[in-house]
This record gives C-alpha cells, structure tokens and sequence, in this order.
C-alpha cells in the first residue's frame, strides 16, 4: 500500500477524474443491454457541470495516485445536498489495481465524510448492466430499496 497515495478535495480535483470517469462510462455502455446509447452521449464537461454548478451540493473528490507510475488509478466523488441525502456518485478503481483493496478504502472514507456531515439518508444508483457491483455495496449496508423502470425511446 505504500505504492499508493489518496489526494482529497473538491471540484478543483474534477478534471483529473475524467480519465476514470470515461472508462467507467465506457463500461457502462459495453455492459448496459438497453441503455448503451445514453452512455455513448454522456460527456464528461455535462457531469462536471452538475457538480460545478448545482449550488445545492457539497462534492467531495477522492482520487488514489499510483506513486511510481505519477498516475491515478482509482476515484469516487461524493455529494451532500442541502436536504442531507449523501451519495456515492462515482466510484472506480482500474482492474488491475482491484486485487488491493481499494475500492473498499475509497467506499469507507466516503462513508466517513457522509457520516461527518451527519446526512439523513445514503443512496447509490448502480447502472443497469453493472449489476455484479450490487454485492460490493451489500458489504457496506447498501440494499435495492426499488427498482426504477424505463422506457427507451429510441
């Protein structure tokens, strides 16, 4: 673990994510069975928008550097709204780097920082397609509360 070091902020650390974030889009559009085309139109400058310019949002960044290779590897951004709903919004760690333990360390500090900002309620959206994640978050006290049904209009 010493090959690894956690960089924590705001929006002013969102440009970094978007290699992570793409990937992660990405996918989400090879997996998802219906929805692939929502995927294929989503841009990374729309999600960042809504993190900039939603005033109703408090964001936190977390972003895992890979030390010798001076990259980052792994990411989960976190949001509270005025209401005290806390979210995970995006959490991704690179393949080869799962087998560390990492994705649960980005998921416990941002429990914490949900917790210390004493929110009401702590929600997750998992992309239908990504399904498999579900167990993951089951560790954490994340249960399918409903299942949301839509239409393609395509």
């Amino acid at each position: 673990m010493d090959n690894f070091k956690f960089v924590t902020g705001s929006i002013e650390l969102l440009d970094f994510v978007q290699p992570l974030w793409e990937k992660l889009n990405k996918y989400h559009e090879v997996n998802s069975n219906y929805f692939q085309s929502r995927f294929t139109n989503l841009k990374f400058e729309v999600r960042k928008n809504k993190f900039v310019n939603d005033n109703n949002l408090e964001v936190k960044v977390d972003l895992i550097k890979d030390i010798e290779k001076n990259l980052y590897i792994g990411c989960c951004i976190s949001t509270v709204s005025k209401e005290l709903v806390g979210e995970i919004d995006s959490l991704f760690v690179e393949k080869e780097y799962r087998k560390y333990g990492l994705g649960d360390k980005l998921m416990n500090r941002a429990l914490d920082w949900l917790n210390s900002n004493q929110v009401k309620t702590k929600i997750i959206g998992v992309a239908e397609g990504n399904e498999y994640v579900l167990g993951f978050y089951k560790r954490y006290g994340f249960y399918k509360r409903r299942v949301i049904l839509e239409q393609i209009n395509e």
